[in-house]
């Protein structure tokens, strides 16, 4: 389920970059607070219709239509699936611009097996930036002759870039499919969840790195998972 979201995120996020090359902006827009502020309203286990009105507001009813008895958005999903009698349907939201989305709302919904419910269990935000990846970059810099490696935590993060702190991530993604698990598989410990914070650091060589942190629930912190270089 991860994978997926990253795959589509990304496929997204390149496609875009070749058309913004070598132009930046400032912090964080009005929208992009708008569509942070969704993104965290929406919880785990919420039906398509409780979804729909986070995303529409009033008007949520407009955006709905019944399909086989069940809720879906009148909107395209760009995926669906059926295994075994439990079903998937993933659909994408941006706010469109002159030349291209700058912010992609990702959300997947599942059922419970031979279930007639789908209930939201992934979900994840990207943004686009008028940048020279393409992507929203943190104002952080890595240090020269520092390192990011595995495992490290945001603390330890913190300590090889400049200033104080991450900066501005570029996605968040969040996993959590206990809605449509079965109580066994919860109560031995089976239960699916995950929480992932993606950056992008420039360096001293201006090269960019795409950094990816996972959240510990043990540990309660953002540990690092992996990094790439662009």
């Amino acid at each position: 389920m991860k994978t997926t979201i990253v795959k589509v995120t990304m496929a997204t996020i390149i496609t875009g970059s070749t058309l913004l090359t070598g132009v930046t902006v400032g912090a964080a827009t009005k929208q992009e607070k708008k569509v942070t502020t969704q993104y965290q309203t929406l919880k785990a286990g919420m039906t398509i219709e409780q979804a729909a009105k986070v995303l529409y507001g009033k008007t949520y009813k407009k955006q709905l239509m019944k399909k086989n008895g069940m809720t879906i958005f009148k909107k395209q999903p760009f995926t669906t699936s059926d295994t075994l009698g439990q079903k998937s349907t993933a659909y994408s939201f941006s706010e469109k611009y002159e030349v291209m989305p700058l912010d992609v709302t990702t959300l997947i919904f599942m059922t419970k097996k031979n279930g007639s419910v789908y209930r939201l269990t992934s979900k994840s935000l990207d943004f686009l930036r008028l940048s020279s990846t393409g992507l929203r970059e943190s104002k952080m810099k890595l240090v020269k002759g520092k390192t990011i490696k595995k495992g490290m935590t945001e603390k330890q993060l913190d300590a090889v870039l400049s200033g104080k702190g991450l900066g501005e991530w570029m996605g968040l993604d969040s996993i959590d499919m206990s809605s449509i698990q079965s109580k066994k598989e919860l109560e031995a410990g089976l239960g699916i969840k995950s929480e992932v914070k993606t950056y992008v650091f420039p360096t001293s060589t201006k090269q960019k790195k795409i950094v990816m942190l996972d959240y510990d629930f043990k540990k309660k912190t953002y540990v690092v998972s992996t990094q790439t270089s662009l």
